[in-house]
């Protein structure tokens, strides 16, 4: 390993050569040397804008509903809903008949109205 240069002699040859190697503990290691992976996630586009209203597909006759699927309404919704039946009767006797009767007739309609869709 020694080896004689004209120039340096000996012993300096010998110097250069252990100089030029570095110690295995100063050596950084691989994985800290490099730097992470940054992944970028794609940008949002725009929705494709909604087709026009004329392709609608028609709508389809109701099912028959089954009992878990009945709507549930609450007794404001109900007493509203017979409230504006014996008013339309009224108005059609033109408010000449009785309103206790109109009120019964109403929401006997309605409970049938109801009973039916079920």
């Amino acid at each position: 390993m020694a080896e004689t240069n004209a120039k340096t002699g000996p012993k300096k040859a010998a110097t250069k050569a252990a100089a030029s190697v570095k110690p295995a503990a100063a050596a950084k290691p691989v994985a800290a040397t490099k730097k992470p992976v940054v992944v970028k996630k794609p940008v949002a586009t725009k929705a494709p804008a909604a087709k026009p209203a004329a392709t609608k597909a028609p709508a389809a006759k109701p099912a028959a509903r089954s009992p878990s699927k009945a709507k549930v309404l609450s007794d404001e919704q109900r007493y509203r809903m017979v409230a504006e039946a014996a008013y339309y009767r009224a108005e059609r006797n033109q408010f000449q008949s009785d309103p206790l009767r109109d009120w019964i007739d109403a929401e006997s309609d309605i409970s049938a109205l109801l009973n039916s869709s079920k």
